[in-house]
């Protein structure tokens, strides 16, 4: 049977299945098992103890490295020592050779020479004791270090201290050896050897100081330096831009008072700002924008002067219907202003006014608005609620370009044309209105339009372009309107129809803004281009068209060169093309 069973087992050991007799671990099975976590652990404390002995190592050499420089500076600063020493004996020396009566300096020379040989005996063995105290204290030193680094300052703090008495016990020595000669010397009085020996201990002293200390010194002059040096760079920038933004000096009463550009620019500003009152209409724009009064008080810019005569850039609002204007110029000098043009579409209007000879009022410098920047400083400069806040100054940035604002015009709730214009944050009050927005330069950008002035909606106010202002001026001097084309159709928007609209026009659901043709005039330019009722036009010009606001403001664009138009329009669920001829 045991035989057998010895055969079984000799037979898995040939087939591989089992490498080890049973009969030879029998219960110790386990220990001939691989166990990752074991070994890992094993591994890691193996590394870590791997570790702690090169830390050690390293520590003890470094220790080794800081006792041998410790030893090395001791003895050179015994060297030293010993040298000054020497020096100080040989001057005395030449002292005694130099001085008529040998009798009165052979004791001290006698003595110092004594005191000397005393001395030089007793330097080896000093300097033997020094240096056992220093390798003792190195081998504390690494000991300790190895310990904590915190004992390893402590040794090395406790090193320097002594180091510094043997210093100080040097120091004294020589000076119980230079004592005798001093006091034996008759040709010499105390008050002449006393600032010697202190002037030696000073100068030591501060040498001392210097060598331990340069470093910080160096770094602390070193900082020294780059704060003066960064307060003059930043001096000659402030310096260089005020000088380059133009500043100037005034005087007010009260001492002198420089002035930046913008300051300069607003004060020059005010001379071109007028105030206009119009006390026949009560007509405006925006909603709220006109004070509760009899009339509308807004700001004027006079952009011309021929002669005596002045012309005004305001807002077709603050003139309403009326052709005579109260215009109030310098210190609340009042003249009469005739109106010679206004477009209740740009909301642009031309004032004729005449002043005195001696009268301040001067024509705005003209800037270009095509030059405009998103976030442009910008001041506007008007008379908010009328003639008691004259000259009224607010500052901002420009905060968006070419807006397209919704105007109601005569103000039966719906809008009635788009104002191009650019987006101010500078607060405009009632009485702004017709005012001017200057850059940093004092130069005319913008005349103050209009303002959203609705709950929870601050500082968006916007401006109309001074280019586009004086385009139309220029027109309104010379016919006193501006001619528009005009298409002869009516027109909706396409999002104002209901399903079964857009079912009986088979317009595709892909159109969702565009302008509907309700109505063609007889004769009309929309009729000889072929334009049919319930067209939709879905681009003119090039341009999306997204309801009948915008193009109304893509034909009055052309009024100047009144060219053709290519349009593209849904005719019975087909898309078309056709041109539109304005002239």
């Amino acid at each position: 049977m045991g035989n057998d069973q010895h055969s079984n087992e000799e037979k898995k050991h040939k087939d591989g299945k089992q490498v080890i007799p049973k009969r030879h671990y029998k219960r110790k099975r386990r220990a001939f098992f691989h166990n990752e976590e074991r070994e890992k652990r094993v591994q890691k404390e193996r590394e870590a103890k791997e570790r702690e002995k090169e830390r050690e190592a390293k520590l003890a050499k470094n220790n080794e490295e800081r006792v041998k420089d410790n030893l090395r500076k001791a003895r050179i600063e015994k060297l030293t020592q010993e040298e000054i020493q020497h020096q100080k004996q040989k001057a005395h020396e030449n002292q005694e050779d130099d001085s008529p009566s040998e009798t009165l300096h052979s004791v001290p020379s006698e003595n110092k020479k004594d005191k000397s040989e005393f001395d030089t005996a007793n330097q080896p063995k000093q300097r033997d004791e020094d240096k056992k105290e220093a390798a003792v204290g190195g081998v504390a030193g690494i000991q300790s270090e190895k310990a904590s680094k915190k004992e390893v300052d402590n040794s090395m703090e406790k090193d320097n201290k002594e180091k510094e008495k043997s210093k100080s016990d040097t120091k004294e020595k020589e000076a119980v050896a230079e004592k005798p000669s001093h006091q034996n010397d008759k040709h010499d009085t105390p008050s002449t050897h006393t600032p010697n020996k202190t002037d030696t201990r000073n100068h030591s002293g501060v040498s001392e100081f210097l060598r331990r200390n340069w470093a910080k010194i160096a770094v602390v002059i070193g900082a020294i330096i780059l704060v003066l040096l960064l307060f003059a760079i930043f001096h000659n920038l402030q310096d260089r831009d005020n000088g380059s933004s133009g500043q100037v000096s005034s005087f007010n009463g009260s001492g002198d008072k420089k002035q930046t550009a913008m300051m300069k620019a607003a004060k020059e500003t005010t001379h071109s700002v007028v105030t206009v009152e119009n006390k026949d209409s009560n007509k405006g724009s925006v909603e709220k924008e006109a004070p509760k009064s009899d009339g509308e008080i807004g700001s004027g810019v006079v952009y011309k002067k021929v002669g005596d005569s002045i012309f005004i850039l305001t807002n077709a609002h603050v003139v309403g219907d009326k052709a005579n204007q109260n215009i109030l110029y310098d210190d609340k000098q009042k003249t009469n202003g005739k109106v010679i043009g206004k477009d209740k579409y740009s909301d642009i209007a031309v004032v004729k006014a005449e002043v005195d000879k001696d009268s301040k009022v001067k024509p705005i410098a003209i800037g270009d608005s095509n030059q405009l920047q998103l976030a442009e400083p910008i001041i506007t400069v008007g008379n908010p609620l009328g003639a008691d806040f004259k000259g009224s100054v607010s500052s901002g940035i420009i905060s968006g370009l070419n807006r397209n604002v919704p105007v109601d015009i005569d103000k039966d709730g719906s809008y009635d044309n788009l104002t191009k214009a650019f987006q101010i944050d500078a607060p405009v009050n009632p009485g702004n209105s017709g005012g001017a927005v200057v850059d940093q330069n004092g130069k005319l950008i913008g005349i103050v339009s209009l303002k959203i002035d609705m709950q929870a909606v601050e500082g968006m106010a916007f401006a109309i372009p001074v280019n586009h202002a004086l385009d139309l001026a220029k027109q309104l001097e010379k016919h006193g309107h501006i001619d528009y084309p005009n298409t002869g159709v009516q027109i909706s928007n396409v999002s104002d129809l209901d399903d079964g609209e857009r079912h009986q026009m088979k317009l595709p659901d892909s159109v969702e803004q565009g302008a509907v043709v309700r109505a063609v005039k007889d004769n009309s330019i929309a009729e000889k281009a072929g334009l049919k009722s319930d067209d939709v036009i879905v681009e003119l010009g090039g341009t999306k068209i997204e309801d009948s606001l915008r193009y109304r403001q893509i034909i009055f664009e052309h009024k100047d060169d009144k060219k053709s138009l290519s349009a593209k329009i849904y005719r019975n669920g087909k898309l078309k093309d056709i041109n539109i001829k304005l002239k």
